[in-house]
């Protein structure tokens, strides 16, 4: 029985670059056997890359990279095979194979020309897809599948390699939230009983402080914090979220908010920790608002920080929330240059819901007022001291 202090992998000083252009430069952290941890960071910080150097699809331009106390860089593709199994975002295929035989690919690290698979190659497929639930639709085309059974599928392709580390790349990105949850819970499962090692690149902190027993959070190519969830959420100046507990709606709605500095970080995390279909207006490249947006994957539109907004952003702001059920304005400040925000708002489909607190931070020289006044002339506004996430069940 393997020592369960062993380390799975180890990285120290990791780097890795693309021609000139360097994405990770000091990259240094280990995960344990049975460990189940989430790499975090924003578009660009270098978690997939990463995920590619340990299965070997792009070397290190520095440092080094252990897998099971092995030089990554010394290993066969066969041996690497057998040790680490790769989950991706989404996976196609050409042809029509069914579920059982893409399960039956985890095998090939296992199987060379000279031989068929075995019994024994068949009885732990067998267990892979009882495991991952598979089983019922063996023979199924895969490309018929919906996008929550096509993972459960390359989770039990990945178990059939019996590896003693799977690596997770943004596994629920392209699902919608009930079927994040049920493949997220299925990880966790084989984590837990499976005594499966696994390192996992997730875009939605909410997901990874859920089920992850620990985060790593990559930035400016390096690791900037290691640690338990809760620790490492409460840092505020590492990333402006909490761990949430809000209870999942049974309805959930379209809900747009009208945000761009701070304001909006509480309701945009509560919604979306709800379940609901979270979109968000015109923010701040730099600001909080679209650090959060960035984090749990919510739509919006960016601009640089003193930029005005113009009429092309506040038409694309005006598309997102059309067809929303709610629209949300955040206890933020009116100035000139987000004064335009707010244009249109009379003619969305939705309820509209404004912070009272809009009014005691008006820069607009009496504009912002007059707006509200047009608003209400064909538009019923609800103003709202404090937002509660229970109004939203």
């Amino acid at each position: 029985m393997k020592n369960e202090n062993q380390t799975m992998l180890s990285f120290s000083h990791a780097a890795v670059g693309y021609g000139e252009k360097v994405v990770l430069q000091d990259v240094s952290f280990q995960v344990k056997k049975g460990e189940y941890v989430a790499l975090i960071g924003s578009n660009g910080t270098g978690k997939s890359t990463l995920i590619k150097c340990v299965s070997g699809l792009l070397p290190l331009t520095g440092g080094e990279i252990e897998i099971c106390g092995k030089n990554s860089r010394k290993l066969k593709a066969r041996e690497r095979a057998q040790m680490v199994a790769v989950v991706p975002q989404s996976y196609y295929v050409d042809y029509d194979f069914t579920v059982e035989d893409i399960v039956m690919m985890g095998r090939n690290p296992y199987i060379d020309f000279r031989h068929r698979e075995s019994q024994e190659d068949r009885e732990i497929a067998e267990r892979a897809m009882k495991l991952t639930k598979t089983d019922m639709f063996r023979n199924r085309l895969y490309n018929q599948l919906s996008g929550g059974e096509r993972q459960r599928v390359i989770l039990a392709r990945a178990i059939n390699q019996q590896p003693d580390i799977i690596l997770l790349d943004e596994p629920t990105s392209a699902l919608d939230l009930h079927h994040q949850i049920e493949v997220m819970e299925l990880i966790r499962q084989l984590n837990e009983k499976e005594h499966i090692t696994v390192l996992a690149v997730l875009h939605d902190i909410n997901l990874a402080s859920r089920f992850c027993s620990r985060i790593v959070i990559l930035k400016d190519g390096k690791v900037k914090a290691d640690g338990p969830p809760r620790e490492i959420i409460n840092r505020r100046e590492i990333i402006p979220i909490r761990v949430m507990d809000e209870k999942q709606t049974a309805k959930p709605l379209r809900i747009h908010v009208i945000c761009g500095e701070k304001g909006g970080v509480r309701i945009l995390e509560q919604l979306t920790n709800m379940g609901h279909f979270v979109s968000a207006g015109v923010v701040n490249r730099e600001s909080d608002d679209a650090e959060i947006c960035e984090y749990l994957g919510i739509p919006r539109i960016e601009i640089n920080s003193f930029q005005t907004v113009g009429p092309e952003e506040q038409e694309k702001n005006l598309e997102l929330m059309k067809d929303a059920d709610a629209v949300i304005v955040a206890d933020i400040p009116f100035g000139e240059a987000n004064i335009r925000n707010l244009d249109g708002l009379e003619h969305v489909k939705g309820e509209l819901y404004i912070h009272r607190n809009i009014r005691t931070q008006d820069f607009t020289h009496g504009k912002l007022q007059k707006r509200l006044e047009e608003i209400q002339k064909t538009k019923e506004i609800h103003f709202f001291e404090k937002f509660n996430a229970g109004d939203w069940q």
